[in-house]
Formats: C-alpha cells, sequence, structure tokens
C-alpha cells in the first residue's frame, strides 16, 4: 500500500481528524493571507506558520501511527 493509499484509509476511519486537521490547514492559509491585507505583522505570519505546520504534520501523522 502506497503512502497516499495508508493516509486515506486512516483519515477515511478518523473523520474528526481529517476535518480538524484541514481546518488547521484553512487557518494557516488564512493567517498567511492576512499579510496582504494588514501588511507585514509579526503575528499574522507566527500564526499562520503555525497552523500551516501543525495542519502539514497532522497529515503526516498517520504513516507513524500505531494500527
Amino acid at each position: 500500500m502506497g503512502r497516499i493509499e495508508q493516509i486515506d484509509k486512516w483519515e477515511s476511519e478518523h473523520v474528526n481528524w481529517s476535518g480538524l486537521i484541514h481546518v488547521f490547514i484553512g487557518l494557516g492559509i488564512a493567517w498567511l493571507l492576512a499579510l496582504i491585507w494588514q501588511g507585514y505583522s509579526v503575528i499574522s505570519l507566527a500564526l499562520g506558520i503555525l497552523f500551516s505546520v501543525a495542519g502539514m504534520a497532522g497529515l503526516v501523522y498517520p504513516l507513524f501511527a500505531k494500527r
């Protein structure tokens, strides 16, 4: 089984986790896009990076989760 299939299978069994992770990624993108409208802001940059990294880590987590 490939990595993508493994992630898809795990997320189909853990739909709440999948939803939360996609919300985190969306918030990260939103905070990074807020930099365009607000001008450079350390808070927007930090929150954008934080949520994006947390979301990406959550997407990779199924590869290391115990079965």
